[in-house]
């Protein structure tokens, strides 16, 4: 006689005998592996907490296989990070404010480092009442962000007047700290 498993139409996941698995439990079974729903959940919560600890131990290693696959395929992560920020904004946002209140100092920091870019980027030439003007008529759901960036990695720019333009602010976030290629061929 085949097993009751084989019996049943393919999209029911799961059936229940009515009798205890090895270890005792009375709960429903896979239909693909005829395993103990239980079991597999005591297993799988075992086996999260060895791999806590390996990560603990391995943090160098975790780290650096991160930054290889990162590195391997950076538009890819790019998109699978917008992709989950827009699944999950409210709790994105939720985490970065946490992270915020728990780092204040670190926070203050990138702060900090972010007005010093801008102030030693301001040449003597710079028109400083038409730079707050551009800040002052940002339209809503904008930002004003800089064309050349202040820290880009090939090129920084200056914090001048016809260094800015809005961008939406999923634009800007997008971009980053990038040299648009349109705007290099477009320029030179």
């Amino acid at each position: 006689m085949e097993p009751a498993f084989n019996r049943l139409s393919p999209d029911v996941r799961f059936y229940n005998t009515g009798k205890p698995c090895k270890y005792g439990h009375l709960s429903d079974r896979y239909t693909s592996n005829n395993e103990c729903v239980e079991c597999r959940r005591v297993k799988n919560v075992s086996l999260k907490a060895k791999q806590i600890a390996w990560a603990e131990q391995n943090k160098d290693r975790k780290n650096a296989v991160g930054r290889y696959r990162y590195q391997a395929n950076v538009e890819a992560e790019r998109e699978r990070t917008r992709r989950k920020y827009e699944l999950n904004k409210k709790k994105v946002d939720a985490t970065n404010k946490a992270w915020v209140a728990k780092n204040p100092g670190i926070q203050k920091h990138y702060c900090a480092k972010r007005r010093a870019a801008i102030r030693n980027q301001i040449p003597s030439w710079a028109d400083i009442e038409q730079i707050k003007q551009i800040y002052k008529n940002c339209p809503s759901g904008y930002h004003v962000d800089h064309i050349i960036p202040l820290q880009g990695k090939l090129v920084c720019g200056f914090h001048s007047h016809n260094n800015l333009q809005y961008l939406t602010a999923a634009d800007n976030q997008r971009k980053f700290n990038r040299l648009e290629e349109s705007y290099v061929s477009a320029q030179w």
